[in-house]
């Protein structure tokens, strides 16, 4: 189930930034976002680092091909972008794939590795993924080709036998959480120095989108990339920001208004889309792109919506979980159809696309279940899988499914686990100032979670169909975006908990602090 935990009971809210920062360890909060360059480390400090520079020169004087490997998300997109570019400046003989989500999958799979040998490739350069690939690299030196490895995520034990392998996690590095493009980006500062700041506004865009910590070196390059994108060199971007208005870029504008465009590229048609638009170099060249990106999403969005409506009506009210197959389905936004169906219906969901031979899927989870548990109890039935507790996605021959389904039920509560939500406090809703909740996102806290006791909800609606919205005392919204159950659950005059984070809406001159509802306690 899920709990609340409070970081700290004595919140200071008329305090507020300064508080939530000191109880994170940070004295001097304004200290933080005035990180620069000179907090960067010396990306020679990284394992394998001198060994790949040279591999790479070298590469470059005997004018041996050279491929950059990425992923299909804004990470992947912004670490293929970085080093393509910075190798192109040193005059390399270079180019670049990303694989496709709907044919190769993520990662490094035998089919590119293939490909790879084929177009006779003397080295290669994985970003964003690769600390995985043991038989696919093995294969690649088989056939004498090198590979460099740059990767974040989470390595097995027994490491792939490349070249070189630049990865914050095998020596003492100063910091670890870097986003794949942070790793890049250290490489392309070692090979090229200060120029590769030309591209610390990208490397931004990848840290922000992956969510990682924004701490030390990642704070610096977060404050540096939004400084620079502002303005950026790179016209592509520009545009973007240009045609989205957005006078000053902030973290939320990434995370809400920049990363999903980028991302809805590779999850409906091909994250070559976005990687053109930051590589364009002409005007009107950047305008066409930014006009098929903003088309891809909306039809991204449309997708989804007809998707979930069309899932509604496969769904089961008897099933402990949501298990949903269709031929329909669109692999792009199974995530997006499976997270809006357990937020709505409070259940595990499980939405497959069924292939010729197999159902491919996505997994969300809910009120805590760990669904890596219940996919490792299922390994036996399953191709692959892989994720974390509450998302996963899964591969599975088609005659397994009534297996599944029955076995995956059965485990649900077993595999529950106690879900903490960490908060940073409780926050009176009623004498809070709306300068207050502009700070927060100011100083990058847009995100952090606070807890809302006793509202008495005044009255509440179903927008779109889709969303719940509750009107509460103290000149306040409270919404629940893809969530219709709590309609179904509240009644008016009500009192009701919430967990939350805090935005500001204007609308016909009227301004409102809004709670955007991440869980609640109906009183």
């Amino acid at each position: 189930m899920q709990k609340w935990h409070i970081k700290n009971p004595h919140l200071n809210q008329q305090k507020l930034v300064k508080s939530i920062y000191e109880n994170r360890g940070v004295t001097d909060y304004k200290a933080l976002f005035s990180m620069n360059e000179k907090d960067l480390f010396d990306p020679y400090l990284l394992h394998d680092m001198d060994k790949s520079v040279k591999r790479i020169i070298n590469a470059i004087e005997e004018e041996q091909s050279i491929l950059i490997y990425g992923d299909y998300d804004v990470d992947g997109i912004t670490s293929t972008f970085v080093l393509y570019e910075t190798i192109l400046k040193l005059g390399g003989k270079v180019t670049y794939d990303i694989p496709n989500r709907f044919i190769d999958g993520y990662g490094l799979s035998k089919s590119k590795v293939y490909d790879i040998i084929n177009d006779e490739i003397d080295l290669l350069i994985t970003v964003d993924n690769g600390i995985k690939s043991i038989e696919e690299v093995a294969l690649l030196k088989k056939h004498h080709i090198d590979t460099i490895i740059t990767d974040h995520h989470q390595a097995e034990e027994t490491l792939p036998d490349a070249y070189a392998i630049i990865y914050t996690e095998l020596n003492d590095y100063l910091y670890k959480p870097l986003a794949g493009v942070g790793v890049a980006f250290k490489l392309a500062q070692a090979l090229i120095g200060e120029d590769a700041f030309e591209y610390i506004d990208a490397v931004m865009l990848g840290t922000v989108a992956d969510m990682m910590p924004l701490t030390s070196e990642n704070r610096a390059i977060v404050n540096l990339g939004l400084k620079k994108v502002r303005n950026s060199a790179h016209i592509g971007l520009s545009k973007l920001i240009q045609f989205l208005n957005l006078d000053q870029v902030s973290v939320s504008d990434v995370q809400f208004k920049i990363a999903p465009r980028i991302n809805a590229c590779g999850r409906m048609k091909s994250a070559k889309i976005a990687l053109d638009l930051l590589l364009a170099n002409d005007t009107k060249e950047a305008n066409r792109i930014v006009e098929e990106i903003e088309e891809i999403n909306n039809r991204r969005k449309k997708l989804t919506k007809i998707l979930y409506e069309e899932a509604l009506e496969l769904y089961d009210e008897t099933q402990n979980a949501i298990i949903i197959h269709s031929p329909r389905m669109h692999e792009g936004v199974l995530g997006i159809v499976a997270s809006r169906l357990a937020n709505d219906y409070g259940k595990v969901a499980v939405v497959l696309k069924e292939e010729e031979y197999t159902y491919k899927g996505s997994i969300r989870s809910y009120h805590g279940v760990d669904v890596i548990k219940i996919l490792e109890k299922l390994s036996d039935l399953l191709a692959r899988f892989g994720g974390h507790k509450n998302a996963c996605g899964l591969e599975f021959q088609k005659e397994h499914l009534s297996t599944f389904k029955k076995r995956f039920e059965e485990l649900i509560p077993e595999a529950e686990v106690d879900e903490v939500f960490e908060a940073e406090g409780i926050i009176d809703i009623e004498t809070l100032e709306l300068k207050q909740i502009s700070d927060l996102e100011h100083y990058d806290l847009k995100d952090a979670l606070f807890v809302f006791e006793n509202n008495k909800v005044l009255a509440k609606y179903l927008i779109k169909g889709e969303h719940t919205k509750l009107i509460l005392s103290g000149n306040t919204d409270a919404l629940f975006f893809n969530n219709k159950l709590l309609y179904q659950q509240i009644k008016a005059n009500k009192n009701i908990n919430l967990l939350g984070r805090l935005d500001i809406n204007t609308f016909q001159n009227q301004t409102k602090k809004v709670i955007l509802i991440e869980d609640y306690q109906i009183l």
